[in-house]
């Protein structure tokens, strides 16, 4: 082999292949070792808190959550604007995967040494994501090249690949094997979808009249009264760095109450959502683009139709300083010894938690009877040959659950749908599913005996006839602004035997 040859041989063992994209009218370049594939723009992105402007969201790729980066924004573009017409690049450093936004490719380029050219920066601070250039046609053509290992250094994400690592290794040890399910309640905030397991919520009340407290801030909204024991409210939306809307409160507002040593505190949302089951495997890592709260955040849970939710640890909220010096300050100034005492006396009293509902009445059942609670679906296949109150069946996930029109059910009428309001509620009966159809759901109440008063029969005798058999017990309970209720808590192994020897008959 002459010298020639060997030059040539050697020139070419330095080329590198790079891909191009144009960012508006900038060219672009990526090393193909780092590009794992291009997809087109995703149609749900899921809405991060606490996330930085570059940061569009993440989304769903088949089963790994993926971060969403706004070059335009990163780069500081004056139209950094994007529409569901653009592509996403997603970016491999070593195993940490990031989505990069850009409107059209260009070309694959076979660069050599000479083509390059290296960027030194002085600012510490910056970025540093446009690590050179590659010149082009003696320099008329100029691609600026994206250093991905830049991309994955940026704030928070070096968490990514640890969590990936770790979701793998999850996902091959429970492989076949069965796990115990867990409850989710989901609620919004603003555009955020996320939730709570639902062992750490202590009850969910409609928004009554939000008092002026001492330690009124940008955080705490004030306080109200949950059956004399005063609650601070804490504004989530503020927590999390979302944007507020609208200040008025709204029908579907509510207040999630959460307990900790001991210790109640609030969280204004804008909407409970729904109740949904899932499993410890099915939560997906997600990648969190600011330190702040960062232990708050458990993963993200996609549940098909419903969509995705963020799953927040309940006790990371309170971990944090602030809102311990809220409650622990609120219960100091505003409990007195007859609080204190009526609260020692609680501690060794059986409570209740129920889901109540409204079907003309307000109804509860015990949150351990539910299974999971969904939005009314379109997709009920009617079943013909069924009692009337049969609604039709419905495919959730891949089993068929019974659809029941509870008001058929009860003889109170067909069941007038509202899309944004009527929930199905999802029981078990002998490995068998049945879904109830009601009106709204209205919060959850914690009651304990001390605080149970039946109502007398005569007053609830045409309600008794009614549900025969069906109703444990009719119970009054304080609503807002201290004004008394009536619930009517149903017995659900009698309703659903009921049910099931109905269609079976």
């Amino acid at each position: 082999m002459n010298n020639e040859a060997k030059t040539e041989k050697h020139v070419k063992s330095k080329d590198e292949i790079f891909g191009s994209f144009y960012i508006n009218s900038m060219e672009v370049a990526i090393n193909v070792k780092s590009i794992h594939e291009v997809v087109n723009f995703p149609e749900n992105i899921i809405a991060m808190p606490l996330a930085p402007a570059f940061l569009l969201g993440v989304f769903n790729l088949r089963g790994l959550i993926i971060p969403i980066i706004n070059l335009k924004s990163l780069l500081h573009f004056e139209n950094d604007e994007v529409s569901a017409i653009q592509k996403i690049a997603i970016v491999d450093y070593e195993g940490a995967k990031v989505g990069l936004v850009f409107d059209s490719t260009s070309e694959i380029i076979r660069v050599t040494q000479q083509m390059l050219c290296g960027f030194n920066y002085t600012n510490e601070n910056s970025h540093k994501v446009i690590s050179g250039a590659i010149k082009l046609d003696a320099g008329k053509r100029i691609l600026q090249i994206i250093d991905p290992f830049a991309l994955v250094s940026i704030e928070n994400i070096p968490q990514i690949l640890e969590q990936q690592l770790k979701n793998d290794k999850k996902t091959a040890s429970l492989n076949n094997k069965h796990e115990s399910r867990n409850k989710c309640i989901s609620f919004s905030v603003n555009e955020l979808k996320m939730g709570f397991e639902i062992s750490g919520i202590h009850e969910i009340i409609k928004v009554p009249e939000i008092q002026e407290s001492a330690f009124k801030s940008d955080l705490c909204m004030g306080i109200v009264n949950l059956r004399g024991q005063t609650v601070p409210v804490l504004d989530l939306a503020f927590l999390l760095g979302a944007r507020k809307n609208n200040e008025k409160i709204i029908e579907e507002t509510r207040i999630i109450i959460l307990k900790i040593d001991n210790e109640l505190f609030g969280l204004q949302v804008d909407a409970v959502e729904n109740i949904s089951t899932y499993t410890q495997d099915q939560i997906m890592p997600i990648p969190l683009l600011n330190k702040k709260r960062s232990s708050m955040f458990l993963g993200c849970i996609s549940f098909g139709d419903q969509g995705d939710i963020i799953l927040l640890n309940y006790q990371e909220v309170l971990s944090n300083n602030e809102i311990i010096e809220i409650t622990q300050g609120h219960s100091k100034i505003y409990s007195t010894n007859v609080e204190s005492k009526e609260l020692t006396a609680r501690k060794n009293i059986s409570r209740q938690s129920y889901i109540s509902f409204k079907l003309d009445h307000l109804f509860g059942v015990s949150i351990k009877d539910i299974r999971e609670i969904i939005n009314y679906s379109a997709d009920i296949i009617s079943a013909p040959g069924m009692p009337s109150f049969v609604k039709g069946i419905l495919n959730l996930r891949g089993i068929l659950i019974t659809i029941i029109d509870t008001r058929q059910l009860y003889l109170m009428g067909e069941a007038t749908i509202r899309p944004e309001s009527s929930k199905i509620l999802i029981f078990d009966l002998d490995q068998e599913r049945f879904g109830l159809i009601v009106d709204s759901v209205e919060s959850i109440l914690t009651v304990d005996d001390l605080s149970k008063m039946k109502v007398p029969s005569l007053m609830v005798q045409k309600v008794q006839d009614q549900f025969e058999k069906d109703i444990k017990e009719i119970i009054t309970i304080k609503q807002e602004e201290n004004k008394e209720g009536v619930l009517i808590i149903l017995n659900m192994e009698p309703v659903t035997t009921r049910i099931k020897h109905s269609i079976s008959a």
